[in-house]
């Protein structure tokens, strides 16, 4: 039956497992605790508050009138509207003076908590560390090669919107951080 859940195949916290549809979860439950869409909620609370110059979307999952935000992926806005929001983390979550995210959220969620592999890429609350990456050093990172890096030390925030078939090739995404990490370098 649909209502029928099996255990895992680890214990809890025992493997590390990226699951899209997780991230997808967290979206619905946000909904159903705030009473209103992803996007509504979203856009009063972040993209708003950050001066977003552009409204973002999502893809629905199902037809338009009855569908829902898929939070696990789909979410499209400008290189320069992703920047703000790296820019705001850079900001240990404020931005135009104004505080958004709660610092203390900021230094939590963007440090690898996640048992991952050692040597591996870590995973905080929904940011990734890179391997070999000093404190303050994080990126979120789409399908096909989109990334918001933020480097804190270094006072650096590079978007990347792009369309790369090649993301999943061994070594795509760690030459994507060594591009990063190069420009950021260069900017001091």
């Amino acid at each position: 039956a649909a209502n029928d859940s099996k255990p895992g195949a680890n214990e809890p916290d025992a493997v590390f497992n990226y699951a899209t549809l997780d991230t997808s979860v967290l979206g619905c439950i946000v909904e159903r605790v705030t009473g209103r869409t992803g996007a509504e909620y979203m856009s009063e609370k972040l993209w708003q508050p950050m001066g977003a110059q552009y409204d973002a979307y999502w893809i629905m999952d199902g037809p338009d009138d009855v569908g829902r935000e898929f939070f696990g992926a789909g979410f499209a806005s400008t290189a320069r509207d992703h920047a703000r929001f790296g820019q705001m983390f850079l900001h240990k979550g404020a931005y135009n003076g104004q505080q958004i995210v709660p610092a203390a959220w900021v230094a939590e969620s963007t440090v690898a908590s996640a048992n991952t592999e050692p040597g591996k890429i870590g995973y905080g609350y929904q940011w990734w560390v890179p391997i070999g990456a000093t404190e303050g050093e994080y990126l979120g990172r789409g399908i096909y090669g989109q990334y918001v890096y933020v480097n804190q030390p270094l006072g650096v925030v590079i978007a990347s919107n792009a369309a790369d078939r090649g993301f999943r090739e061994p070594g795509a995404h760690e030459s994507n951080v060594a591009m990063f990490r190069a420009i950021a370098a260069a900017a001091q």
